[in-house]
């Protein structure tokens, strides 16, 4: 028997699709992050409890064998996250990768995702877009991980927590300041709100759950090494000082002009 991998709702309740209610209502076991988050939403909807076995970020891999023995016996099973897609930043690819290792089939029953609707809505799906995840959370691997990031052409789409995300606008407004950026938060709730605007004008507080922020593309970082050993032009040289620095390109460009002409007044 198959795997059935369920979208969630993100916020309205109304997202959950048919397909999705039939097989939640009628699988064996539901693999979940959360129990208490699942009863809650199946409670809501009206659907059949089955059985409903943790499935988290710290007991993904002991649950593999269990899961597997059940698929071989004939169970039908369902692996559902607390929100959205299970396994786009959620638990839940280290079990899939298992059952298909298995021989067991694994079926999409899809639905919302968090990054699927924030791309829709921001106006920034420049193609082709990379999708990051969660960023580090202490500022030198941010950077680094900003850096390496700023490479990828296109749209750039990153999850945070809403607590982190003024610390995230901040390295982004260091590292890339050309950017066009977005940041959604409580999507497809009652509240939801897109705020867009360039990176460092760009106002965000702390907030509650979290965001999706949809970065715009713009030019890669150029680090001091590499500046250093293509001979680049004072442009690039600026782009690497005003990460360091944390103003505009603009003003670490013509802080540069200033100091050549002072040392080449000719």
């Amino acid at each position: 028997m198959p795997l059935h991998v369920v979208a969630t709702p993100i916020g309205n309740l109304g997202d959950l699709s048919p397909r999705a209610r039939e097989c939640l209502g009628s699988v064996a076991a539901i693999y979940c992050e959360d129990t208490r988050v699942t009863r809650k939403l199946l409670g809501a909807l009206g659907v059949p409890m089955p059985e409903l076995v943790a499935c988290h970020a710290h007991n993904e891999q002991k649950i593999i064998d269990q899961v597997i023995g059940r698929l071989d016996v004939g169970d039908e099973l369902a692996l559902v996250s607390d929100a959205g897609t299970p396994a786009v930043s959620d638990p839940g690819g280290r079990l899939v990768e298992a059952v298909l290792g298995a021989g067991h089939a694994v079926v999409a029953v899809p639905g919302p995702s968090a990054l699927a609707a924030a791309i829709s809505i921001t106006g920034l799906a420049h193609l082709p877009i990379t999708f990051l995840g969660f960023p580090p959370r202490k500022p030198g691997p941010m950077e680094r991980w900003l850096v390496e990031a700023s490479r990828s052409p296109g749209s750039l789409v990153i999850y945070e927590a809403g607590r982190r995300i003024p610390a995230l606008i901040a390295a982004l407004a260091a590292c890339m300041p050309d950017r066009e950026v977005a940041v959604c938060r409580e999507l497809t709730k009652r509240h939801e709100e897109v705020l867009r605007a360039p990176v460092g004008e760009l106002l965000v507080e702390e907030t509650r759950g979290e965001a999706v922020v949809v970065v715009g593309p713009g030019a890669a970082v150029v680090e001091e090494e590499e500046v250093l050993e293509d001979g680049a032009g004072l442009k690039r040289i600026a782009a690497v000082l005003a990460a360091r620095w944390g103003v505009s390109k603009r003003e670490a460009y013509n802080r540069l002009l200033g100091l050549e002409r002072d040392v080449n007044p000719g």
